[in-house]
């Protein structure tokens, strides 16, 4: 099974001028967690390495049936996640407690996509829902799964419809929106039925070094070491074209990169080459230039996203309810964690991570046409909110709700009510 693992279905990218209208697509928040298939024993990476989750989180998962899904902690916790998949100590297995396999799909079921929903519906509840479908088999036995949930779901009425929803999900935390084709079948490749939605930030760096590549890149350049007005050096590999590759920019070059997020470090995540920057001086750019901060690179909107409402934390509209023909359509086996970001809810570089809103030299260059002056002020009403406490984020949160998942919680939690 370790092999299927390693061909599951990966997503292409929506974009404004894609010419896909997302009308009657479904929706899902893009999950920041660790893309994990569950075999009917063992959970593995896409890789083929085997995470060793403790027998009580798997309990009652199918063992006849595969799962393809999202182990996951929770908006900004991405980090953590990984710590915890890569730890094999069994003293530590209580960590795991506090996860969620978000599962998205059953992989070996040839059926359209609302009937592979349907199956999950049949053995686990929607995230914020503590019911399962009351003519399962599962629900009159008591034996619904403590620790998988379906990733909630709705439909897309419009592109107008999906881009306030990113924009929703992006403010509050989220990574993006997944889309999935109506009626469409699991393929386990890269394939144009799941599309991958969200957006971008922008920002110049300094060449510094060039790194020979390895493989088909051996006779070029692999990758430019860069740096920031601030001093934070890093790498940026990718967004290149061979003939880039073979006459990279100049030791001393201004260029443009985009990411989609700075780590706790203030280093970009996935940062991507977008081009020269012939029309600035250095010294110029560095005058203006103002650094992120903690605050704006891990903004509190991860205490307030708890009781947001948005598409992971709605409990499974009955909007997502799969007899959607009739729906309104208009308008090494170590622990190790492999680092890939091309999946539904990706595995991620390694290092640490949280949502970030742009400093005011980050210029948002958007994926889609979103609304990013009501993303600013989302954010800072968010920050202004938490920052009074001056107090860590996660502390926060753990002081705040008795619950690390949040209202929307789907255990019974009676300190919710308090």
């Amino acid at each position: 099974m370790a092999l299927d693992a390693q061909q599951v279905m990966l997503a292409h990218s929506w974009t404004d001028d894609s010419g896909i209208d997302p009308t009657g697509y479904w929706m899902a928040e893009k999950l920041d967690g660790v893309r994990a298939y569950f075999d009917g024993t063992n959970f593995y990476s896409r890789a083929g390495n085997k995470f060793h989750a403790p027998p009580f989180f798997s309990k009652h998962l199918p063992a006849n049936q595969p799962l393809d899904g999202e182990l996951w902690l929770g908006r900004g916790r991405f980090q953590q996640c990984i710590s915890i998949v890569r730890n094999q100590k069994a003293d530590r297995a209580d960590e795991w407690k506090e996860m969620t396999f978000l599962v998205f799909d059953a992989p070996k079921l040839d059926l359209t996509y609302e009937k592979r929903l349907d199956y999950l519906k049949s053995i686990m509840p929607t995230f914020g829902k503590d019911a399962i479908q009351s003519s399962s088999p599962n629900a009159a036995s008591n034996k619904v799964p403590p620790y998988a949930r379906i990733v909630p779901v709705q439909k897309c009425l419009s592109k107008t419809h999906l881009l306030r929803e990113l924009d929703h999900v992006q403010t509050h935390g989220g990574e993006g929106i997944m889309l999935r084709a109506p009626r469409s079948r699991y393929e386990f490749k890269r394939s144009r039925t799941l599309l991958k939605v969200k957006t971008f930030f922008d920002e110049e760096a300094i060449v510094v070094g060039i790194v020979k590549g390895s493989g088909k890149h051996s006779h070029r350049m692999g990758h430019l070491e860069v740096k920031t007005p601030d001093g934070r050096l890093f790498s940026v590999g990718s967004g290149f074209t061979d003939a880039q590759r073979d006459k990279p920019p100049k030791v001393g070059t201004i260029i443009t990169y985009k990411f989609q997020e700075l780590s706790n470090k203030l280093n970009p995540r996935f940062p991507t080459f977008i081009g020269e920057r012939i029309d600035v001086k250095w010294a110029d750019y560095c005058k203006t230039y103002t650094p992120p901060t903690l605050k704006t690179a891990t903004p509190a909107k991860v205490v307030s996203l708890l009781k947001q409402k948005s598409l992971i934390f709605q409990g499974g509209d009955d909007s997502a309810d799969t007899g959607s023909d009739n729906d309104k359509t208009n308008g090494n086996g170590n622990g190790i964690v492999d680092t890939d970001e091309d999946d539904q809810g990706d595995i991620r570089s390694s290092s640490p991570s949280s949502k970030s809103s742009s400093s005011s030299s980050s210029t948002p260059s958007v994926a889609t046409t979103t609304s990013s002056l009501n993303r600013k002020r989302a954010l800072q009403q968010n920050t202004d909110k938490n920052d009074d406490s001056g107090e860590d984020t996660k502390t926060t949160i753990s002081k705040q709700q008795p619950c690390k998942y949040g209202a929307a919680c789907y255990r019974r939690n009676p300190d919710h009510l308090k």
